[in-house]
């Protein structure tokens, strides 16, 4: 018995679980029409296979498993039942026991093209390309013109990280199937395996006009973006509670390398909002930084910053900090140090930490801890304070932070506890300018106040 499938995947490590309505991202429909239409099962197992088809339908793949399952008991010769039971435990990442049961059925049809394909991506999903490879070619020699096992063969080089090969066979896929979305999309990942950033952006855009909102064509322009050089620059705007005129407060102009590096300018006169008395008589601390952003090692970020700081009275400030960042997506950990000698003979320090992590796919947690000292009258002060973010799936951002501290001082009237919070929010204006705000409140034992800014981001070109 021969049948005709057509399974698609744009990624063998994100197959856990489809989601309902999503089958289309995970296997092509004429797979899933094989499992609604193959065979004709007895009137006594005809429930189960209605439930197990909309079970399919609504993404309940452990349910469905389970409804196969059940008719296997009454008939272990149903090849419809085995096929979506082996399937089932494939997209669950159950591989040994997938390849198993798709193996039961080349045991009794051994040209079954559904049995030979589901093999062939369990095997690419579980890494195993030499064995999925094999079964691709098998079944191309049973049927040459089967878009998806000639899909499958592309998939199993682009996963193997054999990208010439696999631009090859999806060249030749095109030609036959210019309007295929998958196609497009795994030509623009070929095309940028072998750094054709240029060929590859537009082979996304072809994806995205024949399917619209297509996640891994979306996701290929957006890491080509953070490839290519591109300029950045944002600014905000604001004042602070009793503090005179507002003003322009941080300008930050950015320059983003090939090789994921990033330069920058800073003008910062964001101090004066944390000194109203400065603000209220017109007098600003402005800082003009120069930072660099690059990769230290595979996981590690180091962010450089160097500045120069005018104070009142004729005083100056200079300022190096030094951050690294461990990035184990989709957690992160953080560490800083900053220094900042002063004109007048003394040096405010600075060392902090925090650690990042997902609560669920909206809500990501960070809590982090800020010691400081003060040269001028010998300040210390420990501060703990957590960051929550939601992320909405339209892209606009609310951050909620809160926090608390001890400073202890010799000077009497500067010794006690600290209280802060503060809220950020951002909003995607388009594709490439965001609009921010931000408010904070400050309890200090010498000073409370509040501050209110105002900014817009924008990425060029």
């Amino acid at each position: 018995m021969k049948t005709n499938c057509n399974i698609e995947q744009t990624s063998p490590r994100s197959v856990a679980r489809p989601s309902a309505g999503g089958l289309g991202t995970i296997m092509s429909a004429s797979l899933l029409m094989a499992l609604l239409v193959l065979g004709s099962p007895s009137a006594l197992a005809q429930n189960l296979h209605e439930q197990a088809e909309q079970q399919i339908r609504s993404g309940d793949i452990p349910g469905m498993a389970e409804t196969y399952l059940k008719i296997l008991e009454k008939n272990p010769r149903d090849v419809k039942a085995r096929l979506g039971y082996a399937t089932a435990h494939s997209w669950l990442g159950n591989h040994e026991l997938a390849q198993r049961q798709f193996k039961e059925v080349l045991a009794m049809h051994p040209e079954n093209l559904d049995a030979l394909s589901g093999l062939g991506y369990d095997h690419a999903w579980a890494g195993q390309f030499r064995d999925a490879e094999r079964l691709f070619r098998k079944g191309l020699s049973l049927a040459p013109d089967n878009i998806g096992i000639q899909k499958g063969l592309a998939f199993t080089y682009l996963w193997s990280k054999q990208p010439g090969k696999a631009l090859d066979a999806l060249n030749s896929l095109e030609k036959n199937y210019p309007d295929d979305a998958e196609i497009q999309a795994a030509r623009g990942q070929a095309l940028a395996a072998l750094g054709k950033d240029e060929a590859a952006a537009t082979a996304f855009n072809n994806a995205l006009k024949i399917e619209p909102g297509r996640e891994d064509a979306s996701n290929g322009l957006a890491a080509l973006e953070q490839k290519s050089v591109s300029f950045d620059i944002s600014a905000w705007y604001g004042n602070t509670s009793d503090g005179g005129d507002s003003g322009l407060r941080e300008v930050v102009l950015g320059y983003n390398t090939r090789n994921n590096s990033r330069l920058w300018f800073r003008f910062d006169d964001s101090l004066s909002l944390d000194n109203p008395a400065l603000a209220r008589s017109g007098q600003k601390a402005e800082t003009i930084y120069l930072g660099l952003q690059s990769p230290l090692q595979s996981t590690w970020l180091g962010i450089f910053e160097i500045g120069n700081r005018d104070l009142p009275a004729n005083a100056d400030q200079q300022i190096y900090k030094f951050e690294a960042v461990n990035i184990q997506s989709p957690k992160f950990y953080k560490i800083g140090v900053q220094v900042s000698p002063h004109s007048d003979n003394f040096t405010d320090k600075l060392i902090y930490t925090s650690f990042g992590y997902p609560l669920n796919k909206s809500w990501r947690f960070e809590p982090a801890l800020f010691l400081s000292s003060s040269g001028a009258i010998d300040d210390k002060e420990l501060r703990a304070v957590v960051f929550a973010e939601y992320v909405d799936p339209r892209l606009w951002t609310l951050g909620l932070g809160a926090g608390v501290g001890r400073i202890s001082s010799d000077n009497a009237a500067a010794e006690g506890d600290v209280l802060t919070s503060n809220a950020l929010f951002s909003y995607p204006l388009n594709r490439k300018t965001r609009l921010n705000l931000s408010v904070r409140y400050e309890d200090t034992p010498t000073n409370s106040f509040s501050t209110a800014l105002i900014g817009i981001a924008l990425q060029l070109p």
